[in-house]
């Protein structure tokens, strides 16, 4: 078996593992005998609006998206932003680290005729924007509540600060590029140098020579915003919401239980930490590991008799809702840009 047959193999059995402990923590921790008066209990108008917040999500992006798309190159096509967003959500969920969906969604421009330097430059701005929003966002939750969940959440928090010191490091590292950008790759080419010494980070050395072209991407980004004031604030407020959006789902989940003494923001501080802690790990959609970290993170908030269907709906609302609604989108997006690029439809206005 050559070297990357293998690591294909060790990543499947390693997701297969994790989502084995997640179905055995679910299964146990779930009392059969209450499946019919659970249900009875469950607040359907609470599932509901998790159910909107979690559409609403998908909606923003494609909307910043096509806001995006509009200040750097016309279409014809006032959805193009929707297809890209929903068809970036599907890839996002199948691949590890989400590395699906950039590939695709610049193949779906160029199937509308957009050239390829400006298709990747209105992903890269997309991610990149996405990025450093969540970044801060996240940051600010943590670090204004980490005295009161550090003990709280003892198991977890290694995983929080990798995920958030990585996010940092990207952050930090981008902006700093920006100052002085032939510096700041010498010193992350001096760094991976001394990374790749190590057996753990040996991966690295084949990924060495993106460096120049992340950190290039990167600082066209920003100045892309800088130069685009107006853009750039939209585009901010829209990410903010989106991302309320998304972090609200475990309240939504809570207060259909009928359950009380949590506040809006404590519940939404818990499932940021959950996605920090999560951040890192490679499975496709973090599927598995999201289950998992939010029976660690949650389970003293939802009584042991709950936490097992709570899981299930978290994993309901985060991976399967979206992979579902985005997967029929994806066949169904695909199968029309067939049919239009065989009839010439796809065109895009010149500017």
């Amino acid at each position: 078996m050559d070297n990357k047959k293998k690591k294909t193999f060790i990543r499947y059995v390693f997701l297969l593992a994790l989502m084995g402990v997640t179905v055995y923590l679910v299964l146990k921790s779930l009392d059969i005998s209450m499946l019919s008066s659970v249900i009875a209990m469950v607040k359907k108008e609470y599932l509901l609006v998790g159910g909107i917040a979690v559409i609403l999500y998908i909606i923003l992006e494609g909307v910043i998206l096509q806001v995006i798309i509009n200040e750097q190159y016309k279409l014809k096509s006032h959805f193009v932003g929707f297809r890209l967003a929903i068809m970036g959500f599907y890839y996002n969920l199948v691949t590890p680290f989400a590395s699906g969906s950039q590939p695709i969604q610049i193949y779906v421009l160029n199937k509308y005729k957009v050239p390829l330097s400006k298709s990747t430059g209105i992903i890269t701005n997309k991610t990149i924007l996405y990025q450093v929003v969540i970044t801060l966002y996240c940051s600010l939750f943590i670090f204004l509540n980490i005295n009161k969940l550090q003990y709280d959440l003892k198991t977890v928090m290694p995983f929080v600060v990798l995920g958030l010191g990585v996010n940092l490091f990207t952050f930090i590292i981008a902006f700093l590029a920006i100052l002085n950008t032939p510096k700041i790759k010498r010193w992350c080419h001096k760094f991976v140098a001394y990374l790749v010494k190590f057996k753990l980070f040996k991966f690295l050395k084949i990924k060495e020579d993106r460096i120049d072209t992340f950190i290039d991407e990167y600082t066209e980004a920003i100045k892309f915003f800088m130069k685009n004031k107006k853009l750039l604030i939209i585009t901010v407020i829209l990410t903010v919401i989106q991302i309320a959006c998304y972090f609200s789902v475990a309240y939504w989940i809570y207060k259909a239980f009928n359950l009380n003494g949590y506040s809006f923001i404590y519940l939404m501080t818990l499932q940021v930490y959950l996605y920090m802690a999560i951040s890192p790990i490679p499975t496709p959609g973090n599927i598995g590991a999201n289950e998992l970290a939010f029976f660690t993170i949650f389970k003293r908030v939802f009584p042991q008799t709950l936490l097992g269907y709570a899981v299930f709906l978290y994993g309901g609302f985060m991976y399967y809702l979206i992979l579902i609604l985005s997967g029929i989108f994806t066949i169904y997006s695909h199968y029309r840009m067939d049919k239009k690029m065989e009839c010439g439809k796809i065109s895009v206005k010149t500017t």
